[in-house]
């Protein structure tokens, strides 16, 4: 059983929704909670918020907090989860937010690196990483470290 199905299994037992806010990762974390059947009753609204006017306009980030942190932050990270649980009122919700590449260095970020907010009922976690790979790969590899430190805070 993989990480997904697990996380999916555990978020029925608990009888949890979630929701999600996804910049570097692109829907590709909700879509594979969603691929498992039964995630219907899991899943709340989810968000691509790609651009930083988009993390503004849909999830209403403030501007100052992009500009004073860095898009890629976990300050922006866990911002964007917050936002996303106001929207929502989901008990779980994670947000990612990154540099994917093949571009090095933009704004001093390097590729590879990825921010994290997570919400696990009323806790608050962020994770700051760095993966190896490819886009596909650091994207992939994104997907699966969330939902595995998702799936250990639930047990």
């Amino acid at each position: 059983m993989n990480i997904n199905q697990m996380v999916v299994n555990e978020l029925k037992e608990q009888n949890l929704k979630i929701s999600t806010a996804e910049s570097i990762t692109g829907g590709k974390l909700i879509s594979s909670l969603i691929e498992i059947p039964g995630a219907s009753k899991i899943t709340e609204q989810s968000y691509i918020v790609y651009s930083d006017q988009a993390k503004e306009s849909v999830l209403g980030i403030d501007p100052s907090l992009i500009s004073s942190f860095g898009v890629v932050s976990e300050e922006v990270a866990l911002e964007m989860a917050r936002e996303t649980k106001k929207l929502t009122a989901s008990d779980i919700v994670i947000s990612t937010t990154g540099e994917a590449g093949p571009n090095t260095k933009e704004q001093g970020i390097e590729v590879g690196t990825v921010c994290f907010g997570l919400i696990v009922k009323e806790k608050e976690f962020t994770y700051k990483k760095n993966f190896a790979g490819d886009r596909l790969g650091i994207i992939n590899n994104a997907v699966t470290f969330i939902l595995s430190e998702l799936y250990y805070k639930l047990k």
